[in-house]
């Protein structure tokens, strides 16, 4: 058989409708293929009553983007919801060993996944995946639908986790009101001093004394430790004003303590100022 004759054969084959088909097809087949690679994306999931409404919505809004993986508290464990199809439950040993998450979604945050995400506690497996999140700069997408203030929550209750939101905003969280809703993050840093006016974070220990300004009759104290505990609370004078630094943690006890020893606290500006 000569060369010619080979080229003949090859040139009917190749030119057959069935044969372009067949090509045609596998093309297409590999751009599906390629359409159906998706980002990994880390699901923590916290106790909520309407579990089927949100493994819905989520689905919904990452689905198409992500592969989610489900990684449940303890009281979602004991639950046990169906999952819609294309979400998997995931381990923590798992979560943990997995180095490919592209998103981490905390839908159905508790003001006690909050605190902790705020103030750097790592103490179970969702609080460790938040915190690794933010340690290795992993976009991370926080949802506020389900902390449970209401409008009978006191004032000072509300404005202790609206500092907590702020402070993981700080971090570079994205805070959004409902799952696929716009989301905020803090990206101008006036707007994270601003914001750390009621922040607690964590910082080294120093020795407090008193400011070099007043601007009333009331004894001014400036607290230069980086945590403000309930015992600390108890040595200031009552009824004095307390500035602290931009970035104290104030213990939630503390602040109940300095409330009702009525002891006004506050936040030192730059250059000494109140």
């Amino acid at each position: 058989m000569n060369e010619e004759l080979i080229n003949q054969i090859v040139r009917r084959i190749l030119s057959e409708p069935a044969f372009q088909t067949l090509l045609q097809g596998n093309t297409a087949g590999n751009q599906e293929e390629n359409k159906a690679v998706k980002l990994d994306a880390l699901v923590l999931l916290n106790y909520v009553p309407d579990f089927e409404q949100v493994l819905t919505t989520l689905k919904l809004s990452y689905g198409a983007d992500y592969t989610l993986s489900i990684l449940p508290s303890e009281q979602v464990v004991v639950a046990k919801p169906t999952l819609p199809e294309g979400l998997t439950w995931i381990t923590p040993k798992d979560a943990v060993s997995k180095t490919t998450w592209q998103k981490i979604l905390i839908p159905t945050c508790s003001p006690n996944t909050l605190a902790k995400a705020a103030l750097g506690i790592r103490d179970n497996p969702i609080s460790e995946m938040i915190g690794r999140g933010m340690t290795q700069g992993i976009p991370t997408v926080l949802v506020t639908e389900h902390l449970g203030f209401t409008a009978q929550t006191p004032k000072a209750y509300h404005e202790l986790y609206e500092g907590y939101l702020q402070t993981v905003q700080s971090y570079g969280v994205m805070v959004c009101e409902t799952i696929g809703k716009e989301c905020t993050l803090m990206k101008d840093e006036g707007k994270v001093a601003q914001a750390s006016q009621h922040q607690p974070t964590r910082f080294n220990e120093q020795k407090s004394g008193a400011c070099e300004h007043n601007t009333s009759s009331q004894e001014v104290i400036c607290y230069d430790k980086k945590y403000l505990a309930d015992k600390d609370a108890y040595g200031i004078a009552e009824e004095a004003v307390v500035l602290v630094k931009r970035g104290t943690v104030i213990s939630p006890l503390a602040r109940d303590t300095l409330k009702s020893r009525r002891i006004e606290l506050r936040q030192e500006t730059e250059g000494g100022r109140l």
